[in-house]
């Protein structure tokens, strides 16, 4: 991986980022139970035409956490990063992408937003599950319950826990419940975010948590449009890296949309 890089978000905590490629910058936000590594199978795709931006969220990899948690303060690191690199397109994964629409709805920086499955309906009632596991220290059976959760397949899920990032992974896991409880009490945007945006479904989704309600969160973009990836649930960046890639690449390079 590339050497990181650092910049220090508004409540002082350093946010790692790394970047790679030529032309114009593209900000990755990774969901949770992940870090900034997430995207290294996209990165082929992307290269040669853009610089790719991956920071690892805070609390984990490369990156400081802060004294007190909130999805603001991830939000903050998102547009530290952002203005840091002078990227103007973002592209938020699962729960990064709830951090990213934040961050979206309090700057006009962006030219091209993507959102790819953010859990817009996590329910209370799933999570003491996970809090108890957590709270247990059985980390590892903690990822393979949540990725189990978040939709993964049977075999996407085997070919994840056979993985050499699985143990990278596995270290993510303390913050997973203070992400989770954030998501559930997440609220769409009030007003109205009017940068270009493309949203990102898998075709194979069912969980709930990326559909409730999800008419009425895209409802919140006024310059919006919605591309399926067939074939693919949650992790299409992984285990469909071209088609995924090639969707990014064909939308932030639309001058005209």
């Amino acid at each position: 991986m590339a050497a990181p890089e650092h910049v220090a978000s508004a409540d002082g905590t350093r946010i790692a980022y790394r970047t790679w490629g030529n032309g114009d910058p593209i900000l990755f936000v990774h969901g949770s139970a992940t870090f900034g590594a997430d995207w290294l199978l996209v990165l082929p795709v992307l290269r040669e035409r853009f610089t790719i931006v991956s920071m690892d969220r805070r609390g984990r990899g490369a990156s400081e956490d802060g004294p007190e948690y909130a999805m603001q303060r991830e939000a903050d690191d998102i547009l530290a990063v952002l203005d840091a690199t002078d990227a103007r397109q973002l592209v938020g994964h699962s729960y990064g992408a709830l951090c990213s629409i934040l961050a979206a709805a309090r700057t006009d920086r962006l030219r091209r937003f993507v959102i790819y499955e953010p859990p817009i309906a996590i329910s209370e009632g799933s999570l003491p599950v996970i809090d108890q596991l957590v709270a247990s220290g059985d980390h590892d059976t903690t990822l393979k319950t949540f990725l189990k959760f978040a939709g993964a397949p049977d075999e996407q899920l085997e070919a994840i826990r056979s993985s050499p990032a699985w143990p990278s992974l596995v270290t993510a896991i303390p913050t997973l419940p203070r992400e989770l409880h954030a998501g559930a009490a997440w609220h769409h945007p009030r007003s109205s975010i009017d940068v270009p945006t493309l949203w990102l479904q898998g075709t194979e989704t069912r969980s709930s948590a990326y559909l409730d309600n999800l008419e009425d969160v895209q409802g919140a973009f006024s310059i919006l449009r919605r591309e399926s990836i067939a074939d693919q649930t949650h992790f299409a960046h992984v285990f469909a890296p071209e088609i995924f890639g090639s969707l990014i690449a064909s939308f932030c390079a639309d001058v005209d949309f």
